[in-house]
């Protein structure tokens, strides 16, 4: 019975496919041309760039002007600026979090990285974070907080 079935699935398809093969005629007169661009024929705009300014400590950006340099200055900006966010002035390499203390706090002294940073960052700086409480377990809200097959 299934070969019955496959065979004339397989013959259908086999119909169908020649069918849409014959439909389909080619010209031979007629040439078709595909031709990709890879911005041969775009006008383009080429900047030079400025060096960037001094992080400005009040916004803490930093701004660039570019000037065009090559390009059609009907459809090219003459000058452009950029603006983006400074890096941090102070780096710090993170150090390990301490026990718990009485007051349910942990500390941790960052020491400053000295290559990456600015000479008016402070050589350490303590972190402090509350210490997660023993019984603030997350509970299953489906069986009020008990275990499976536990009653």
């Amino acid at each position: 019975m299934w070969k019955v079935f496959g065979s004339l699935l397989v013959l259908s398809l086999v119909s169908v496919s020649l069918i849409s093969a014959e439909t389909w005629e080619e010209n031979p007169h007629e040439v078709v041309l595909i031709r990709n661009t890879r911005g041969a024929d775009k006008d383009t705009c080429k900047y030079d760039k400025s060096n960037w300014s001094e992080c400005d400590p009040n916004t803490h950006m930093k701004n660039r002007t570019l000037t065009l340099k090559k390009g059609n200055p009907a459809t090219c900006e003459a000058t452009k600026s950029i603006s983006r966010k400074c890096k941090k002035a102070c780096r710090y390499e993170k150090g390990t979090w301490s026990q718990c203390s009485g007051a349910s706090d942990m500390t941790r002294v960052d020491m400053l990285k000295e290559a990456n940073s600015d000479a008016n960052c402070e050589k350490s700086r303590t972190m402090t974070k509350k210490c997660k409480s023993k019984n603030t377990s997350r509970k299953n809200k489906s069986n009020n907080g008990q275990r499976r097959g536990r009653n």
